[in-house]
């Protein structure tokens, strides 16, 4: 129901965000509500809720031992957040956490040292 509010034709991203929280406290199994929630505050530019939902996400996704995209967008996000809030070494933590991400999922290290806009030789030369 919440993808439909937020699909381009209508962007009832509110809508979105009150179905989404229906189903972040009713246990969302397939691990999608928190994630949209993070995404959904940041396209509002309420960027407080937004690193709040990112930091649940992260949680959820660390206690089910689980990785991917959603992990680095969520640890992407906080960087720059706090980043920007002056909160340097919470900044640099989720930083670390990223690049150490970056390189223990990578097979072909030579590949991977590309520089990319999810990479964090990017995102520190790039003055984030």
């Amino acid at each position: 129901m919440a993808q439909c509010y937020e699909s381009v034709p209508l962007q009832m991203l509110e809508e979105a965000i009150t179905c989404y929280m229906r189903a972040a406290n009713c246990n969302d199994r397939e691990g999608i509500a928190l994630h949209q929630l993070a995404k959904l505050h940041s396209v509002l530019g309420h960027s407080e809720q937004a690193a709040f939902y990112y930091k649940k996400d992260l949680e959820k996704l660390e206690a089910d031992e689980r990785q991917g995209p959603n992990m680095i967008e969520a640890l992407l996000f906080l960087a720059k957040h706090c980043k920007a809030e002056k909160r340097f070494e919470e900044a640099e933590m989720y930083c670390t956490r990223l690049f150490r991400l970056h390189w223990s999922g990578e097979g072909d290290r030579k590949e991977s040292s590309t520089r990319t806009e999810n990479s964090p030789v990017w995102f520190s030369s790039n003055g984030y």
